[in-house]
């Protein structure tokens, strides 16, 4: 049985059947590097808190965000979107690209053959998802959080995680994706990027994917 609230963020992908569109993790990793200078620090506005980005010759460490991170990242979206304040922060696990896959369209983790091949062909990569259950959100295996991007998607999820916490209700899955990606919109739009330059997400694309589909 699907689990009763799946939200998660997308990156474009080739029309390429099956899984084979959530690639290693590696992948994951290029498919959200910088293509534009990123500082090497960056007060969260509104937060007190300081991202310190790797240097280019510094080999970024795949490892969950910090609390502390977390933290800010919520004040950041209550300051800036109608989402709850002081609220506890989600559970994070890494794993593969393949698993959080099967979680978006199956309900559940998993990278069996027999589960993986159930996965409808040519979808849209999967780079991250919400449990709403178990309050979790996953990343990929290869997040580093060392990049505006990568960190953009945390702040999907968080969006999800705020939304369930505030009981908020909505018509159909696709429509509380809405203010997630403009919160992921504005988070990028702070470093001068986007989710068409960072995720080839595109107006009509990001219509279909906040519209019910009746």
């Amino acid at each position: 049985m699907l689990k009763p609230l799946l939200c998660c963020a997308l990156v474009a992908a080739s029309a390429m059947p099956g899984v084979s569109q959530a690639g290693p993790a590696e992948r994951n990793a290029s498919r959200l590097s910088t293509r534009m200078a990123v500082p090497a620090k960056f007060l969260v506005p509104g937060t007190g808190y300081e991202i310190a980005f790797r240097t280019p010759e510094s080999k970024p460490v795949s490892r969950p965000p910090s609390d502390a991170l977390l933290k800010a990242l919520a004040v950041w979206l209550a300051n800036n979107f109608d989402l709850p304040r002081n609220a506890s922060s989600p559970a994070i696990e890494l794993v593969s690209p393949v698993k959080i896959a099967t979680f978006r369209y199956m309900g559940f983790l998993s990278d069996k053959p027999q589960d993986t091949a159930s996965i409808p062909p040519g979808q849209r990569q999967v780079v991250a998802a919400y449990d709403a259950d178990t309050g979790t959100v996953y990343l990929s295996e290869g997040w580093t959080g060392n990049t505006p991007a990568e960190i953009s998607v945390l702040v999907h999820e968080m969006v999800h995680h705020l939304q369930y916490v505030a009981g908020t209700r909505f018509e159909c899955p696709q429509a509380r994706e809405e203010l997630a990606y403009a919160a992921q919109q504005k988070w990028l739009s702070l470093f001068g990027r986007n989710l068409t330059t960072d995720f080839d997400i595109d107006g009509f694309t990001l219509l279909v994917s906040t519209r019910c589909a009746y």
